[in-house]
């Protein structure tokens, strides 16, 4: 299994509580990739390169308007590395049960301070009525 971090919209979320799955076929993603393993030499530590795809893909999401970043573990054939650093592409559908987290961006945080770290709210993925309440009262 290999872990990948993609942007979600507040449609997809609902799509995927509703359904309990994304039906898309592919997903533009981010996860630890030889690419971005060495943009980092010397770092050996795993999490470092997870928390950095988890920020690439924090800064996608603002990028295209969208406030989640989710956490989701997928059969590592379906993943295929793209040609920048942490990019990956990964087939779909994706269902419910293989997102672990999701991560609520703080919006204001990341438009006050661009130059640092995103700050990410974590929500469990049995939390997704919960995290989707969270954006409905924002």
């Amino acid at each position: 299994m290999r872990r990948i971090y993609l942007q979600l919209t507040t449609e997809q979320l609902l799509a995927l509580r509703d359904g309990r799955e994304l039906t898309d076929e592919r997903f533009d993603a981010f996860a630890v990739t030889d690419a971005a393993r060495a943009g980092r030499p010397g770092v050996d530590d795993d999490e470092v390169h997870e928390y950095a795809a988890s920020q690439d893909a924090a800064l996608a999401a603002i990028a295209l308007g969208a406030q989640v970043v989710a956490a989701a573990d997928v059969a590592e054939g379906s993943v295929t590395d793209g040609n920048a650093d942490a990019k990956v592409v990964a087939c779909g559908p994706l269902p419910l049960k293989r997102f672990a987290s999701f991560h609520l961006i703080d919006g204001d945080a990341a438009a006050e301070h661009p130059d640092q770290d995103i700050e990410l709210s974590w929500f469990d993925a049995t939390e997704l009525g919960v995290l989707l309440d969270v954006i409905d009262n924002q």
